[in-house]
């Protein structure tokens, strides 16, 4: 009768050595090794160690006991710091013998290694060890892709072309640089992410004045960031063998999945795409620039749902950025957009916020644990390069060129946070009653992008200071707090007007599969920066809610149509109503701005806003009008909603000509 154990396999992986003069060398020859070393096997020896390895099974090929006692060895010190030999042991034979406890090993080049009992038993059959696991090769072990040198962010120039750097060159060329764009927003949004967490740790600053100099050069010293990249400069390659760019070594033993898993956009397992015609049988391959740019977006996008696991938790919270707006202050040059952005950085002074002396991004870090966990952030580079997903990139060698092929992604650290506290690039608000008033017992809530209805909605809460810091109803992106600091300081002039780019991605209703990337823009003039009055915010807010008011209309008039005459429903008429908004909306913003460095009223730019709303909104509808059903009894239906829709219309435009004259200059809006 066969025991449980029959059932139950155990195994563990071996590299076999042999003497040789003063050292050790690998079964079958090669160079001479130290096991204890400190440092890792080059990757010279790393591929003859490899050729060297088996792994021996129990209870097929040797005894269970000598498996286990093998496996309670040590791992060698220099073998602890490679991922391909993470978890493998060393067996030495002296002229083909090696004893382990009880046990003799012996080791013949056309057996392999098989076992005798001790002498005190019968002799059993010899055993081949099993065959090891398919392991990588020297070319691919050796393959390099240094992000510090090698171009792979890509970026617009000043004179307009798209070209792909490095991280050294970004930063020196900062000036001479538009912005970095992405494959998508959600790229960009990484990227600048990544990007801002290496200035920090190079150039701070950690001070104002230090700040002040950095914006007055015309370009970035190099000094910095050389002596940043001389300490931490080996962990910018992407195929190290024991410190991956931002990857989890200790995921070797897991077998690769398609590349396709970093890259939304591609058909992959249940992924069904529209536009994308893979299929799971196709070879999907990045290049290391390309995998480099999803490895980035990936950690800070990546959907919910079920994940490989590395031992049993397969589930995995969405990546920490699908939870709000991601937004970027943008300069004239990418130099000043790294400036704009970059608040105080002084770690011992627990500057930003919550940000103290363990604050470090994760390539300083030494490579996490393969299984998940859950923790609090340690600073503000730690949240900006937060390690959401394990993953560990498989290179190849395909026609002369280093080619990703495979990727093991795992669920990751699960982030404990209160995002208002903590997290520097996005903007909140409380949520409001039916009354329309924010309610003081609900947090706030980040702002997000809406597919239809452009962000420039949540300009009072992207831009406006709340003056009330015990009963706040709304925050905006941190660094606009500093950059309207410098301008109280008179570093920025309170004439200018940068732009809030905001990014984001839409999920699912189940929070695990893209629906959409969005990217949108917000005049961000540094007058209204400044401003730390309830009036202004007042003023924008009314304007906001006109436009919604009118939406609102607008919606009404199709659907009471609609319902009068029992059609089906159709497409929404507000889709042709909020995108031809935001232009003039963001005139309004630069013109109140332009009325606060004048001192003069901001009347009669609140009055242009509502007439373009109202134009607007009754070109919607003659539109929409025009296109509906003509027999007669339609025309009469359609009559009464017009004129319904022409008087509330009307009413809100007079309730927001009255609000003007309660935020403005009373004298100067006396003919209102």
């Amino acid at each position: 009768m066969m025991s449980d154990d029959d059932f139950h396999e155990e195994s563990v992986d071996v590299v076999l050595l042999q003497p040789f003069r003063t050292g050790l060398v690998p079964i079958g020859g090669g160079p001479v090794i130290d096991p204890a070393a400190p440092d890792p096997p080059s990757p010279d020896v790393l591929a003859a160690l490899l050729d060297a390895s088996v792994n021996l099974g129990a209870p097929h090929g040797v005894p269970a006991d000598l498996v286990r006692t093998i496996a309670r060895s040590p791992v060698p010190a220099s073998f602890q710091r490679s991922p391909w030999l993470l978890n493998h042991r060393v067996l030495v034979f002296a002229d083909g013998v090696c004893r382990v406890g009880a046990h003799l090993l012996r080791y013949q080049p056309h057996l392999g290694v098989y076992t005798d009992e001790p002498e005190t038993h019968p002799p059993v059959a010899p055993a081949r060890a099993t065959v090891p696991r398919p392991r990588p090769s020297a070319e691919r072990i050796g393959a390099s892709f240094d992000l510090v040198t090698e171009p792979w962010v890509p970026v617009v120039r000043g004179n307009g072309a798209i070209v792909d750097v490095g991280l050294r060159q970004l930063f020196m060329e900062a000036h001479d640089i538009r912005r970095i764009t992405g494959e998508t927003p959600t790229m960009s949004a990484a990227l600048y992410r990544l990007v801002l967490a290496m200035f920090h740790r190079s150039y701070g600053p950690d001070s104002d004045s230090v700040w002040a100099e950095l914006w007055s050069a015309r370009e970035l010293p190099p000094d910095p960031l050389d002596r940043y990249l001389e300490r931490y400069g080996d962990r910018f390659d992407l195929f190290h063998p024991t410190v991956p760019f931002l990857q989890c070594p200790g995921l070797a033993e897991l077998t690769p999945s398609t590349p396709g898993k970093l890259v939304p956009h591609r058909a992959v397992g249940n992924n069904v795409t529209l536009f994308d015609h893979t299929t799971s049988s196709d070879a999907v391959r990045l290049t290391p620039a390309e995998a480099a740019r999803w490895l980035v977006t990936t950690l800070a996008f990546d959907p919910g749902g079920m994940k490989t696991p590395f031992v049993k938790d397969k589930s995995s919270e969405r990546a920490p950025c699908n939870d709000f707006g991601v937004v970027v202050v943008e300069g004239g040059d990418l130099k000043q957009t790294l400036l704009l952005n970059a608040v105080v950085y002084r770690p011992d002074a627990e500057q930003p916020r919550m940000t103290g002396q363990q604050d470090a991004p994760a390539w300083e870090r030494e490579p996490p644990s393969p299984h998940p966990g859950k923790r609090t952030a340690r600073g503000w580079t730690d949240l900006l390069t937060w390690p959401s997903r394990r993953i560990l990139l498989r290179a190849d060698d395909i026609d002369g060129a280093t080619m990703v092929t495979g990727v093991t992604l795992t669920p990751g650290d699960r982030l404990d946070v209160a995002l208002p506290d903590e997290e520097l690039m996005a903007a909140y608000r409380r949520p409001a009653d039916r009354a329309g008033r924010a309610r003081r017992d609900a947090p706030m809530l980040p702002v997000k992008l809406h597919p239809v209805r452009g962000v420039w909605r949540h300009s009072v809460e992207l831009l406006i200071t709340d003056p009330w810091q015990e009963d706040r109803h709304r925050q905006r992106p941190r660094a606009l707090d500093h950059v309207a600091n410098l301008a109280e300081r008179g570093h920025i002039s309170s004439e200018t007007v940068y732009t809030l780019r905001v990014f984001g991605q839409q999920l699912d209703s189940k929070a695990s599969v893209v629906e959409a990337w969005l990217e949108e823009s917000v005049p961000a003039p540094v007058a209204l920066l400044r401003a730390r009055d309830d009036r202004l915010g007042g003023l924008i807010g009314a304007a906001i809610d006109y436009a919604d008011e009118v939406g609102s209309a607008l919606r009404s008039l199709q659907a009471d149509f609609r319902r009068d005459m029992r059609a089906e429903p159709g497409g929404r008429i507000e889709l042709s109503y909020w995108p031809r908004l935001s232009r003039p909306f963001a005139t309004f913003l630069k013109g109140l701005n332009e009325d606060r460095v004048a001192g003069r009223s901001e009347a009669a730019t609140a009055r242009t806003w509502q007439a373009a709303v109202s134009r607007i909104a009754r070109s919607v509808a003659d539109a929409w009008l025009a296109g509906s059903a003509a027999e007669a009894r339609a025309m009469l239906t359609l009559g009464r909603h017009q004129r319904n829709f022409q008087m509330r219309l009307g009413k809100a435009s007079d309730a927001f000509l009255r609000q003007i004259i309660t935020y403005t200059d009373r004298e100067e809006s006396d003919d209102v």
